[in-house]
Order: C-alpha cells, then sequence, then structure tokens
C-alpha cells in the first residue's frame, strides 16, 4: 500500500509540517528537573521521535504559572528554562520536525491525591469534589487569580517563540483546568468565566489573545478537547454501548464548540474524548478498538474548516492513512506507538511494516509505571523509552557465543538484543514455537497486538540470523557440549493458583456458542 496522503505536508497557521503525523502529547514525568527544565534524557526521548520521521511533535504538558502551587514534576516556562527549550527546538529541528509546546492552565480537581495528602488544596472553576479525594473540595479560583493565568501563558508562549519552538496547543482536554472551566458540570461560576457555552470558553480564548498578542498572530496556537465525555456523573464512566444521559459534554455541545474556538482565531484543533473520570475514552487500553475516535474528528471536519487532529489508537498504518485519504482528519496523532517504536513514521514510508514493534496499549510504563510506582516514563515493550542515549546497542568488541535457554518474550527480546550486538546466538526452546506465555495471550480477539508483537519478534531474530532450536530442552551436558561464552536463562514465570474454592473444576459452559460463536443454545461444554 502507498502511504501518500499520510506524507504530504500540511500547514497549521503558516507553519509548514513535512507529514500528516504527530506525535501526542503524554506526560514525561521523572524526565524534567526541580526548575522546570528539560533534562537531558527529555531531549533525547524527544529528539529520537525526530529522528524517527515523526513531522510535528506536541510534547507531554507543561506549566507556566504559578498562581495554581504544584510540585515541580513537569516542564515549567520560565526564564530559567528557556535554555532548555531552546536546545529541545534546535535538536529536532535538525531532522526536520517541528515542535508545540503543550501548556496547560493547571490540574485543578484532578491533583493528584499523594499531593492533597502532603497539604496541596486543589483548586478548581468552582467548589466541586476533587477527582483523587473527593471528601475534599475544591477552592473555585478568583476572577482576578484566573486573569492571572491568561498572562502567564501569554508571557510564556512569547518566551517559546523566542526559543524556537514552533507553536503550542492549549491542553483542553482529559478534565484539567481549561476543561473544568468550558464544561457545565464542573463550572457554576457567576462572573464572567460562568454560565453559556461561549462565557464558559472565555478562558481559553482570552488565553488565545494574550498569547496572539505577545507571540505573533502568526504563532499557531492549537486547541485540545473531547467531543464528548461520556460520563454519567462525577467519578462515574460511560461505555458507547451504553444507554445514558451525557452528565459532561455532549457530542452536540461539542460541535458548537467548534464553531467558537475556531471562529475566536485558533489555528488548528486537536479531538479527543473522555477525561479523568473516563479514562476508558482518554486513554485507551487495548480493549478499545484502533481507530476508536476517528468519528469523533470526523463530525468536527464537517463543521470546521481548520486542520482537525485526531487521536486514538491509530499506529496501524493503513488505518492511519485510510483516515486522512477519506477526509476524517488532516493530521494523525499517535503516542504511545512512538514509544513502543520511535522510528514507525521512517519505516512506514520505507515500506518496512514487518519492522514495526506494535504497541500494546497496556498503559503500564507510561501510566502506571509514573502514576503508580512514581518512576520515569517508559515503555512496557521498549525499555530504551526515556532512556535513548544510554540504551544505545553497542557492538561487542570480541566474537562472543550466547545461549538463550527459552523462546518465550524475555529470550526472544535477549535473542535479538544480542544478535543487533553482533553476538553469535543460539535460542533453545522446548516447545515446537516460539512466544511462550504470549501464545495463548494472543489468542483473544481483543489482544491481537500480541500476536504483531509475536510476529515482530520472529522477523527481527530470523533478519538478525538467530540460531533457533525448537523441541529441545537444554542440559548440563548440552551446554558443556556447546561451550558458549554466555548463558542467558529465560525459562520464563511460574503460573500462581488462587485458592478459590472450585478452581480445579473444569469450566462448564450452558452456551456452546460462547467458546464456538454458534447459536447452540441448550448444550453443554466442558473445556
Amino acid at each position: 500500500m502507498k502511504f501518500e496522503k499520510l506524507f504530504e505536508p500540511i500547514k497549521i497557521g503558516k507553519v509548514e509540517i513535512k507529514n500528516r503525523i504527530a506525535m501526542a502529547p503524554m506526560g514525561i514525568i521523572g524526565l524534567a528537573s526541580r526548575d522546570g527544565n528539560f533534562t537531558q534524557r527529555a531531549i533525547d526521548y524527544y529528539t529520537e521521535r525526530a529522528f524517527g520521521g515523526v513531522g510535528l511533535i506536541i510534547t507531554g504538558v507543561t506549566r507556566a504559572t504559578e498562581v495554581e502551587p504544584l510540585p515541580p514534576v513537569v516542564p515549567f516556562v520560565s526564564h530559567e528554562s528557556f535554555q532548555s527549550f531552546a536546545e529541545l527546538a534546535e535538536s529536532v529541528h535538525h531532522y526536520g520536525a517541528k515542535i508545540f509546546i503543550q501548556l496547560t492552565g493547571g490540574l485543578g480537581r484532578v491533583l493528584f491525591g499523594a499531593w492533597i495528602d502532603r497539604g496541596l488544596m486543589p483548586v478548581s472553576a468552582s467548589a466541586i469534589p476533587a477527582y483523587w479525594r473527593p471528601e475534599i473540595t475544591t477552592r473555585a479560583l478568583s476572577t482576578e487569580e484566573v486573569e492571572r493565568i491568561v498572562k502567564d501563558l501569554g508571557n510564556a508562549a512569547k518566551l517559546l517563540k523566542e526559543a524556537g519552538i514552533d507553536g503550542v496547543e492549549l491542553h483542553g482536554h482529559e478534565g484539567y483546568l481549561f476543561d473544568q472551566f468550558t464544561t457545565a458540570i464542573w463550572n457554576k461560576r457567576n462572573d464572567k468565566y460562568g454560565g453559556g457555552l461561549e462565557d464558559r470558553l472565555r478562558f481559553p480564548v482570552e488565553v488565545l489573545s494574550a498569547i496572539k498578542d505577545r507571540a505573533g498572530a502568526d504563532f499557531p496556537v492549537v486547541y485540545r478537547y473531547g467531543l464528548k465525555h461520556y460520563i454519567k456523573g462525577l467519578r462515574s464512566a460511560a461505555l458507547k454501548s451504553e444507554d445514558f444521559v451525557e452528565a459532561g459534554r455532549d457530542i452536540d455541545e461539542g460541535l458548537q464548540m467548534t464553531k467558537i474556538l475556531e471562529k475566536a482565531g485558533f489555528d488548528a484543533l486537536h479531538v479527543d474524548a473522555g477525561c479523568y473520570d473516563s479514562w476508558y475514552w482518554a486513554h485507551p487500553p487495548l480493549y478499545q478498538p484502533h481507530g476508536c475516535l476517528v468519528e469523533m474528528a470526523e463530525k468536527v471536519k464537517k463543521v470546521a474548516s481548520i486542520p482537525v487532529i485526531n487521536v486514538g489508537r491509530l499506529d496501524i498504518p493503513a488505518l492511519a492513512e485510510q483516515v486522512i485519504r477519506e477526509g476524517k482528519a488532516d493530521i494523525i496523532a499517535i503516542g504511545r506507538a512512538l514509544l513502543a517504536d520511535p522510528h514507525w513514521p521512517k519505516k512506514v514510508h520505507e515500506g518496512k511494516m514487518e519492522e514495526i514493534r506494535p504497541c500494546l496499549a497496556c498503559r503500564d510504563g507510561c501510566g502506571t509505571r509514573m502514576l503508580d510506582e512514581h518512576k520515569s516514563i517508559s515503555c512496557s515493550i521498549n525499555p530504551a523509552t526515556g532512556w535513548e542515549r544510554s540504551s544505545i546497542l553497542r557492538r561487542v568488541e570480541k566474537p562472543t557465543r550466547v545461549l538463550i535457554v527459552g523462546g518465550g518474550i524475555a529470550g526472544m527480546e535477549a535473542a535479538r538484543v544480542s544478535a543487533s550486538r553482533g553476538c553469535q546466538v543460539t535460542l533453545y526452546e522446548k516447545h515446537n514455537r516460539l512466544g511462550g506465555h504470549l501464545i495463548e495471550a494472543s489468542v483473544p480477539d481483543f489482544k491481537q497486538d500480541v500476536a504483531r508483537l509475536m510476529g515482530w519478534y520472529g522477523s527481527q531474530i530470523d533478519r538478525l540470523g538467530v540460531d533457533i532450536r525448537l523441541q529441545t530442552e537444554v542440559t548440563p551436558e548440552l551446554i558443556i557440549k556447546e561451550k558458549p561464552d554466555r548463558v542467558i536463562i529465560a525459562t520464563g514465570s511460574t503460573s500462581i493458583i488462587p485458592d478459590i474454592k472450585g478452581i480445579d473444576k473444569p469450566i462448564v459452559a450452558t452456551r456452546i456458542d460462547l467458546l464456538l460463536g454458534k447459536k447452540q443454545a441448550g448444550k453443554s461444554v466442558v473445556v
């Protein structure tokens, strides 16, 4: 398949982007210094994606105001951090990518619970329950505080332009502070920032005006928002198939919002869905199909004339091309898939789709690791993410024979890395195929990305010339006979069987169609 549309240039405002592929914004907790600078690790992280061929990089959320007191865990735009923003811009520009900084007004009601526990008071558009600690009521920002945020973000944009940054995106999605102001369920204000939709949108529109005033009319500003929130109430999510009354923003209001934002002068719209209360949409897991939010962008395209960016598991190349070709969006934004394989664009452009390491949408290294384990961003299948410089695979200095025991994911990764470094690798697996537990994990329909990952490993170790020995159990005698320089034991995990009454009994299904997909009610089957 040719990907002509995907690699056509496009302009956001007067900034030309070399292709229709953007790196979606994702938080980079752990890659910013305590004084708000991008660390060298952060610059390497974004530069690797620029080298990989992406046209536009939209950074993770960045702060630019101290109205809301927050711990220093994300980049902060200031004179002190100016140099790191300039270095980032120069580095990604070297590979032909453009870079937009995503600015936030604040976290508001979604301030992390651990920070509230340490004494920080969450703020919001109104006095409402905090998301992570609903027993705590947020403090409503004063009119003067909102006006201060507007001024601060305008000044920040001026600094960013001077640093060589190409544009900004306002983070009005996912239930952060801009979203809280623009949505009636969270905004109960009676000043100029509350009331009808246009008044609720006054906050981001004033920020847009401040940015254009300070950074210039030609400095592009994108607005990112959810067309629909998919919530039944506070902390109550909804699925697409449910019969429910939308308590947040519904599609009709989202489309009205689209018209207001374009009229106000935003240069592009980044369309999403969901919020913290419905993370199933804002961070679609593997249960959500690829392209799960295409219809949202398609609806916006029908009422907007400025570029529309679409996001939501668009990492299947043919799907990404189809979305652009059919006019459902102008730019596709890929997030987690660029963590799994930062060279996704280059490989698509060169027709090397089989070499793309697929994202599992597991939300492990890019979600759980940061939020629950308080560690820096990474990727469960690409541990080099966030450590790009220190993870460069260097050739071994002298020939090394490596024997690997076990052909599951650990053994296959060990074989891939060892062979990439120039080692002579022999991989032993006692069963008749490689894959280990990935084999059974790939059976459900919604886990076909696991099957894609197995296929990727197979093609990689075959291309690298790994000697594969199936149906062979490794013994001490075999190792002595082969005389390897290194032995890697990757024999897999041992299953934990929970102590549940009846777990040792066979599973009985009263409808055989549950297993076979056939309508043969009344029969039973034991598996």
